[in-house]
């Protein structure tokens, strides 16, 4: 099944980024990215919440080189809707080769971050688990030096902006998210620097499987997980963490 509001990429520069400053029970963690388009700033609220443990967030950096995306670092500024298939320039964590997709790169699913899946000379970009401060270590190194950006995932229903910018797949049955399981829709943020090479950020949750079975199919169902819960549905204020331009109030809604 295919995300509810459908899928696809936001193309523009990044306005500024901050972190939550603490969560309740109930509530996650997010960094929310604000990203001009055009006239328009979106708000990009990407989920880095490991439950309060050590080893639930998943996530890893995968260099991309020079690359058109498939045609992505093309598009104006501004959201674009993609087909769910191998051509649009939509992300599939498990199908995209530019994003090695290898099973050796989660062969040690379960480690700490000190561990990675490239331990055994395998030249994949690693797996990583830990937190989700962990996990911004590395996301932040990409905005900072990025001079455009691209965020995959599912535009809001209501106002400006694109959530679920993490795997789109692999929830297990009895999930409230297992009927939006598909490929060819996964999130992502994608940075592009000013030497024009370009770094993606992918993430998933230790709840999710990894599919090490997934098909190179054009489109269509994802593959059986291998491993297993919560997904981005909500934000709060946040404070800055960055040197980019400051947002009135943080991130507010």
């Amino acid at each position: 099944m295919p995300l509810n509001d459908g899928y696809g990429v936001l193309a523009g520069t990044l306005h500024s980024y901050a972190c939550d400053h603490a969560h309740r029970d109930g509530e996650y963690y997010h960094c929310t990215l604000n990203v001009k388009a055009g006239p328009f700033i979106y708000r990009c609220p990407v989920d880095l919440d490991s439950k309060k443990t050590s080893d639930g967030f998943q996530w890893r950096v995968v260099e991309l080189g020079r690359t058109s995306l498939k045609g992505v670092a093309g598009f104006r500024d501004g959201w674009h809707s993609l087909r769910s298939d191998n051509r649009s320039g939509a992300l599939d964590y498990y199908r995209s080769e530019e994003l090695q997709p290898s099973g050796a790169c989660v062969s040690v699913a379960g480690q700490p971050v000190e561990k990675s899946a490239n331990d055994d000379g395998s030249d994949c970009a690693p797996w990583r688990f830990g937190t989700g401060n962990a996990a911004f270590r590395d996301l932040e190194p990409l905005l900072k030096h990025a001079r455009r950006i691209y965020v995959f995932g599912e535009s809001f229903r209501n106002g400006k902006g694109v959530h679920n910018i993490h795997q789109n797949q692999g929830d297990p049955p009895g999930s409230r998210w297992y009927r939006e399981n598909g490929s060819w829709q996964d999130g992502g943020v994608v940075a592009e620097r000013w030497n024009h090479t370009m770094a993606a950020f992918l993430c998933k949750f230790k709840s999710q499987g990894f599919l090490l079975d997934a098909e190179p199919s054009l489109s269509g169902s994802a593959g059986s997980a291998v491993t297993g819960s919560h997904r981005d549905r909500s934000s709060r204020k946040a404070r800055l963490s960055n040197g980019l331009k400051p947002e009135p109030g943080g991130d507010g809604t």
